[in-house]
């Protein structure tokens, strides 16, 4: 089906490059996205479609396949909806927002790992953890002491 999908971006593109200008970057872009579109519209028919076979239940469901590279999700700056392909440094709140989607939701659609894909860059996570070392948690026997002033 993969191969159907980047068929049908190439044609499509190949059709609007023909009526306008593009830059070599608007180029690649417009690939991504339409690839990108196609991708979450066939995950979503396959889903309906799944939903709708009788005797199946969620464990019926099928998993979208993720348009990039599972390696390429969580970087050391961003992390990539999957959904929409933007970069972000955390991604919760985008999935609410704008797919209305819970990340328990999001993990199941595309049958990823929460350990192994956490919803925050690696950079952004290093300064929650550094934080919360210096104000003490996660220590043993960890009391917070009352402000004097």
């Amino acid at each position: 089906m993969a191969s159907e999908v980047l068929k049908l971006t190439a044609q499509i593109v190949i059709s609007h490059a023909s009526m306008s200008e593009l830059t070599p970057k608007e180029l690649v872009e417009e690939i991504k996205d339409i690839y990108n579109l196609l991708s979450t519209l066939e995950g979503e028919i396959l889903t309906e479609i799944a939903g709708a076979v009788p005797g199946k239940g969620k464990e019926g469901a099928v998993v979208k396949k993720p348009s990039i590279p599972l390696d390429e999700i969580v970087k050391e700056k961003y992390v990539v909806c999957l959904e929409c392909g933007k970069k972000m440094r955390t991604l919760k709140a985008h999935l609410r927002k704008a797919h209305k989607l819970v990340p328990a939701e999001y993990y199941r659609q595309y049958g990823l790992d929460p350990k192994k894909f956490p919803l925050v860059c690696k950079e952004y996570s290093e300064q929650r953890r550094k934080l919360a070392k210096e104000k003490g948690l996660g220590e043993r026997g960890f009391r917070r002491k009352a402000k004097t002033t």
